[in-house]
């Protein structure tokens, strides 16, 4: 598993929290991953692009994950290590959480992240005091 944590962070966030995934790729190709990782029986569904066919960051990429859960966006929180990503998530209401990874803090202008942490654990950590 590339990170770690990644299995155990996801599954105490599990017991807190409604898991999902929302991906630029193929859904074969999410699903791949996720199995290699170890990680694929911790979500409850498993959401592409290619639904709505348009990228995130695309606000009809996140507003249709939010209609298919029938949850509102403020309810929502996006984790991700893509400052684009949070950027778009924000601007479709979504609370955002960044994993800064080498080269990718956040930025100074748009929406900031509502959580930043070193790995999932930290952003875990954050999520659970929050809810």
């Amino acid at each position: 598993m590339r990170h770690r944590h990644s299995k155990a962070s996801c599954s105490i966030l599990l017991g807190v929290l409604r898991l999902f995934t929302l991906t630029n790729n193929t859904p074969e190709m999410s699903g791949r991953q996720l199995e290699r990782a170890g990680l694929s029986d911790l979500f409850e569904r498993r959401f592409s692009v290619e639904a709505v066919r348009c990228h995130k960051p695309a606000p009809k990429v996140y507003h249709s994950v939010a209609g298919a859960l029938e949850v509102d966006p403020g309810a929502l929180c996006l984790v991700a290590c893509h400052v684009w990503d949070t950027i778009g998530a924000a601007a479709a209401g979504w609370q955002t959480a960044l994993i800064l990874r080498e080269g990718n803090a956040p930025l100074d202008v748009g929406p900031q992240p509502d959580y930043i942490g070193q790995d999932l654990d930290a952003i875990a950590d954050q999520l659970i005091e929050r809810f």
